[in-house]
């Protein structure tokens, strides 16, 4: 397996550029060095605060990469995206060689420079309105159609680090800054924009913080547009995901408890941030969000790590039935005795502070999903569908 090493360097809220360390892979063990000149200033912090301590110099795992790095990479159709554009090899693709593409535009504020052989950054941009050519360039890449080669650059320059199981490009606004636009994918069954939408609006109206968003009317289809919290208007906000902090391979098997234990250890607002998490939790379980892994929930550092405002916040669009995350010893959704009970006994919360988190939420969802959703033209037959889904998540969690 072919070695890497690379040169970790963060960017600040005011777009100034730290070094912050050595990264050496060879694609079975995994390396992690502080620079001493980074540990020595005031302002540092650790970029992961559980296994990647300021505290002590080196690091090692018998991974391919500690987590921290990988989650600057896409998953799913960005990263076959990644793949295609670049004519990658199989090995070719393995995430400790795939760092050294990406670019200014990736996920957090953690940029990577190969020292052997780096891969130069482009400081590519598309704007807001190139955005009805990237949807049809994604369309027929899906279908594998997309044989202009020039447009597939395009479409992977613009994708940057985002991308998991639906197409997702990045573009300047008409403000200037940078935005995510997430479309629907050819497999899609249902309107995932509009439903998606609707769900943050739900959140933002149940007093989650959730990014700011619009749908754009295209001429053939819609797409959500969303400002990107991980940027500030100079520079970056470096951010890490609950896979990663918890330091598990997979994100399948684990629970909300575990990430309010996490946020407990390392938060700056343990008890504002416990009380997002459950009330997050009780949105997703009403909802239906079944996917809700553990790369769907990060911490970004602002003078201490709290959480991200909510994303990916959708019903069960592929009819998982199950949620990926569980609630204690259950992933159907609590029950109300168990959602004030143990659950908020777990996230250190009064049984009445849980109890009014749980009416609000529930009310809020089930009075104004069908004319939320109307709004953002998601047809009546799909509002139906999930309606029925709340309705039943509401008995269980009414009084």
């Amino acid at each position: 397996m072919e070695r890497a090493l690379y040169k970790v360097r963060l960017t600040g809220e005011s777009g100034s550029t730290l070094e912050v360390g050595d990264l050496v892979s060879t694609g079975e063990v995994c390396a992690f060095r502080y620079a001493n000149t980074y540990r020595k200033l005031s302002s540092s912090f650790a970029i992961d605060p559980i296994n990647l301590p300021t505290q002590k110099n080196s690091h090692e795992t018998n991974k391919v990469l500690f987590g921290v790095f990988e989650d600057s990479l896409p998953d799913g159709w960005g990263r076959a995206l990644m793949g295609r554009a670049l004519n990658l090899s199989h090995a070719q693709q393995s995430p400790h060689l795939l760092l050294q593409y990406l670019d200014h535009k990736a996920i957090g504020a953690i940029s990577y420079e190969r020292l052997e052989g780096n891969h130069p950054e482009e400081r590519y941009q598309e704007s807001i309105n190139s955005i009805d050519e990237l949807v049809q360039a994604a369309t027929a890449f899906e279908r594998g159609e997309l044989q202009d080669s020039a447009m597939l650059q395009r479409l992977f320059r613009s994708a940057g680090s985002s991308g998991g199981a639906h197409p997702k490009v990045n573009v300047i606004g008409e403000d200037e800054s940078l935005k995510i636009v997430k479309f629907s994918s050819v497999r899609d069954i249902y309107d995932v924009v509009g439903l998606e939408a609707a769900c943050l609006d739900l959140a933002r109206m149940a007093g989650m913080k959730v990014p700011e968003f619009k749908v754009l009317e295209l001429s053939k289809t819609k797409v959500l547009c969303l400002d990107r919290f991980d940027r500030t208007e100079d520079g970056c906000r470096h951010m890490i995901s609950m896979q990663s902090l918890l330091n598990v391979t997979g994100y399948y098997h684990s629970s909300y408890v575990q990430m309010a234990d996490v946020i407990r250890t390392v938060s700056r607002v343990p008890a504002d941030d416990l009380q997002a998490l459950f009330k997050q939790m009780i949105f997703n379980a009403v909802i239906g969000n079944t996917d809700d892994h553990l790369k769907n929930f990060s911490l970004y550092y602002r003078d201490g790590y709290c959480l991200t405002p909510a994303y990916d916040l959708l019903p069960d669009v592929n009819q998982r039935a199950t949620h990926t995350l569980s609630f204690c010893n259950n992933d159907v959704g609590p029950y109300r005795s168990e959602a004030t009970g143990n659950l908020a006994a777990r996230f250190k919360m009064a049984t009445s502070t849980a109890e009014k988190i749980v009416d609000e939420v529930v009310e809020i969802v089930a009075t104004n999903w069908p004319g939320v959703c109307s709004n953002y033209g998601v047809p009546a037959d799909q509002i139906q569908y999930f309606n029925s889904y709340i309705e039943r998540q509401r008995k269980k969690l009414e009084k």
